[in-house]
């Protein structure tokens, strides 16, 4: 039985144990096979949203490389793909892309974005 894309997104949302902020920056995403680009449109401690066309599954695998405001080089995570948004299916003005949560983030990337989410305001989620 396939899943609702929408409720998919819905639940995850309601699972987001991290404070999320907005950010838009470009990011790199590779997998196995194949290196793509998004941009980012929101990062909290334990994940990232990437707004892409490009299908992956649940589960999938990609490392990705991001830079953050005043943060002068690139910083590179392990992640994995916990949800998809596609618009079309959830009729929504919201961009196609997909929810990774990070797997592996070393001392100094973690630093970094915890500097970041600090400087910043997090974002609400209406619950209408």
């Amino acid at each position: 039985m396939a899943s609702d894309p929408a409720a998919v997104e819905q639940k995850a949302s309601e699972r987001r144990a991290n404070t999320r902020v907005e950010l838009e920056v470009e990011v790199g995403l590779e997998s196995d096979h194949n290196f793509y680009t998004g941009l980012t449109q929101d990062i909290s401690s334990g994940g990232i949203f990437v707004a892409t066309p490009i299908h992956f599954r649940v589960g999938d695998q990609v490392s990705i490389k991001f830079t953050l405001p005043g943060h002068g080089s690139a910083l590179a995570a392990d992640a994995e793909v916990r949800w998809l948004r596609d618009p079309h299916v959830m009729r929504t003005d919201a961009p196609e892309g997909i929810g990774l949560r990070f797997l592996s983030l070393s001392p100094d990337v973690q630093a970094a974005i915890a500097r970041f989410l600090e400087s910043r305001d997090s974002l609400f989620y209406d619950d209408l």
